[in-house]
């Protein structure tokens, strides 16, 4: 079996689109390559785990600067380890660095899931060694054509980019009866995500002034004051629900019970938005905003759900207000978002993709040598739209 390393910033239960992304796939592809993975943990100790059928290591913390773990024991690591194949998951500067310093002699993937957008010190001073990361890759793989072709940092390396989208475990979400659902009048609204700037969740609340009914919050995070200060503020603060971090099963509960789900995001950091995913999964409607990321590549305005300008709150409200009051379409485009999902957005056929690269790549394979350009053999990305 191929020998495969995977280097994350980290993994869950730390919560987050990366993280979740990270547990997915190495989940999937596990039983089909020799797999260990290594993220960093949120304390100063190293821990070992063997228990999802893969070898995971958490490696010793000492801080975090710029959102980065600081985890200098990732160098001698990749140093010892003889993996055919190393699978790094950027932004994570730290770990690129070490993995060039080590000079290590497997075939690089790199899984790119987004521009590093607000620490713009950080970014100018890391695009050199990211600018050597991509072009020693054998492969860069994108969750989307959007981010492909917007992103300033991919321009220079679209030949060797891949679009593999995320996919997610879509059982749990489908068992849900939109049907049900749809027999009652809509003033459930669901957002999911970690309270970040990047998330929008502020202009979800302004966008209630246009719509009655009543918000779910399910997240945590840095701005959860200030988004309990501005429902407050608004004078919404009874309809908005602050759940806070939730398990599996009070999470399904929460999509059951939506009408609708709302994704806010304002700013290019959303790469993707997996929590529509899950959405979609459950047959919810959604409502999402026009980035130039991946996010363009879920939710199809008129189809799925309902597309607006980021940031902005009133057209939010009339797009969650048109939503609420016509019940046919919500089950519409719930059951269409549904069908989207498991045919675009299974963690199956994200995994089988990976795996056909690994197999493009890796020596045994025919893959090419370190730096060179795109092999032959990697299979075509795979499409997504019509």
């Amino acid at each position: 079996m191929t020998r495969v390393l995977h280097v994350g910033k980290y993994y869950p239960p730390r919560w987050g689109g990366m993280e979740t992304a990270l547990k997915d796939i190495c989940e999937t592809i596990a039983p089909r390559v020799e797999l260990r993975v290594v993220v960093a943990n949120d304390a100063p100790r190293q821990e070992e785990d063997r228990s999802a059928g893969f070898h995971l290591t958490r490696l010793a913390t000492w801080r975090t600067l710029f959102s980065q773990p600081l985890t200098p024991g990732l160098w001698g690591l990749l140093r010892r380890e003889r993996a055919e194949i190393v699978h790094l998951h950027e932004p994570n500067p730290l770990a690129l660095a070490l993995f060039l310093l080590a000079r290590h002699r497997g075939r690089l993937v790199i899984h790119y899931h987004s521009d590093i957008v607000r620490q713009r010190k950080l970014k100018w001073l890391y695009r050199p060694i990211l600018e050597l990361g991509l072009s020693r890759a054998g492969a860069i793989i994108a969750g989307s054509r959007e981010l492909i072709e917007s992103s300033p940092v991919l321009a220079r390396h679209r030949a060797k980019c891949l679009v593999i989208p995320f996919g997610i475990d879509l059982r749990p979400f489908l068992p849900i009866d939109a049907q049900a659902r749809a027999a009652v009048p809509g003033r459930r609204v669901l957002a999911v995500g970690r309270f970040s700037y990047y998330k929008g969740f502020q202009f979800l609340i302004e966008s209630m002034a246009h719509w009655e009914g009543e918000l779910t919050l399910v997240g945590d995070g840095d701005m959860r004051a200030e988004l309990e200060a501005t429902a407050l503020r608004l004078g919404v603060a009874t309809r908005v629900h602050f759940k806070g971090r939730v398990g599996q099963e009070e999470l399904l509960r929460c999509y059951r019970d939506a009408d609708l789900f709302c994704l806010p995001s304002c700013e290019r950091s959303e790469a993707f938005g997996l929590v529509m995913v899950e959405a979609m999964g459950a047959a919810l409607p959604v409502v999402s905003t026009d980035l130039p990321t991946g996010v363009r590549a879920v939710n199809q305005h008129g189809e799925t759900g309902l597309v607006v300008a980021p940031g902005d709150a009133a057209a939010l409200g009339a797009a969650i207000l048109s939503l609420l009051g016509d019940p046919e379409r919500r089950l519409r485009m719930g059951l269409a978002g549904r069908e989207r999902a498991v045919r675009l957005f299974s963690r199956e056929a994200m995994a089988e993709s990976i795996l056909q690269l690994y197999a493009a790549v890796a020596p045994e394979a025919g893959g090419s040598a370190p730096g060179s350009e795109r092999p032959a053999a990697c299979p075509p990305s795979r499409k997504l739209y019509p």
